[in-house]
């Protein structure tokens, strides 16, 4: 890639010189797990150019702890989870890519009972399989779970759990395939737009010219859209710690969080378990630090022999923190506003559910650049739901876990 094929000559990024015809028909940014769906949903009939800044699943997707949850986030609208969890379960086999399925917990504390049973109550009645145990119920499935600090757990059985990259370079094989450009090292400067209508994007290799740009940049992405819109959406950082016990964790342990400890946790496929949460707002994420801090580590180290009936001694033997981008209502936006230049779609806020809603994000970005109509309700992401635009706004910390 040189100043030569693109620059001062507008040639097509990456393609023939022989005719504009050649040109991307969409530009994706951003090569995280949700712009490699978006690409892989696009490339059969769109001419596809994804860019990457860095390289596919650098970002917050490289630091995501995989659970896929969707059936506890979106009790309100079951659909959406059931789409993601049947791609999940279908994809399972393709390349590398593996999908684990593992109930979910979420341990209850005496002053939350109440609640806690009024809700299964309420999701029972709607259609969503959950369940109330009682402590000792949650002892006899999960030996390894001390449940005496609880009154017993909320059980989810449509979860599970992924490795985030191998899914990522799954979904980018998966589009290339299907004819996209993937290109890494490349970043975008600027979205174009002359007057109601996009016409491609500015990089530090030169101009690429498009009919459609699919903004994918996580917590970047005010940073990019500039003056062309705002989001609510906030910058976070999240942590966790791989934990390695003497004997090998059972391959039946569930995934689990303590909303009151702000953690969520999930076995290892070698028998190691993961801890990560304690999320706070960040107001210089370019400078944040990637590792777990040492208060996160003191905590995770008081709570472990709480919950876990055990005798082993747990050694940390991996451990990182990373970026993602929060939203006032913990849920993304994936939106083709209405006050922006035709062709601009965005995807951002995921709020750490970025890998587990990413079949989601991929169809829907379809649906907005492609004009088609979406197999589930498209008002839990769209920018209007929203009164404020701000992203000075309260973080909320998702207590359910991670993506």
């Amino acid at each position: 890639m040189t100043n030569e094929t693109l620059g001062e000559t507008d040639e097509p990024f990456g393609l023939p010189e022989s005719g504009r015809e050649d040109r991307p028909s969409v530009v994706v940014v951003g090569g995280g797990v949700i712009g490699c769906a978006a690409a892989r949903e696009l490339a059969s009939d769109h001419r596809v150019l994804l860019l990457e800044r860095d390289q596919i699943a650098s970002g917050a997707t490289a630091r995501a702890a995989g659970e896929v949850t969707m059936e506890p986030s979106y009790t309100d609208h079951p659909e959406i989870a059931d789409f993601a969890t049947d791609f999940f379960r279908a994809y399972d086999g393709t390349g590398a890519f593996e999908y684990t399925e593992t109930p979910s917990v979420e341990l209850v504390t005496p002053d939350r009972e109440d609640a806690a049973r009024a809700r299964v109550t309420r999701l029972r009645e709607s259609g969503v399989e959950v369940a109330f145990m009682e402590a000792s119920a949650v002892e006899r499935r999960w030996s390894w779970i001390d449940a005496s600090p609880f009154v017993g757990a909320v059980r989810f059985t449509d979860t599970g759990h992924l490795d985030p990259y191998t899914l990522t370079t799954t979904l980018q094989s998966d589009a290339e395939a299907r004819g996209a450009r993937v290109e890494t090292g490349v970043t975008v400067t600027e979205i174009l737009a002359d007057g109601e209508q996009i016409e491609g994007v500015e990089t530090d290799h030169g101009t690429i010219r498009a009919d459609d740009v699919v903004v994918a940049t996580g917590w970047r992405a005010n940073e990019l859209l500039g003056s062309t819109l705002e989001t609510p959406v906030r910058p976070y950082r999240t942590q966790c710690l791989v934990l390695r016990p003497e004997s090998p964790i059972p391959d039946s342990f569930p995934m689990g969080w303590i909303p009151g400890e702000h953690v969520y946790f999930r076995r290892e496929g070698n028998g190691d378990l993961l801890v990560g949460g304690w999320s706070s707002a960040e107001d210089d994420p370019a400078a944040a630090s990637e590792s777990a801090d040492e208060a996160f580590r003191d905590h995770v180290a008081a709570l472990v022999p709480r919950v876990l009936r055990t005798d082993d001694a747990f050694r940390v033997v991996d451990g990182w923190a990373g970026i993602d981008g929060a939203t006032p209502d913990t849920r993304p936006i994936i939106d083709a506003p209405a006050d922006t230049p035709d062709g601009l779609v965005i995807a951002t806020g995921f709020h750490g559910r970025g890998v587990m809603t990413a079949p989601v994000a991929g169809r829907l970005l379809r649906c907005l650049v492609a004009d088609e109509e979406s197999p589930f309700p498209t008002e839990p992401f769209s920018l209007s739901r929203f009164d404020s635009r701000s992203p000075n706004f309260e973080f909320l910390s998702i207590s359910a876990g991670g993506n």
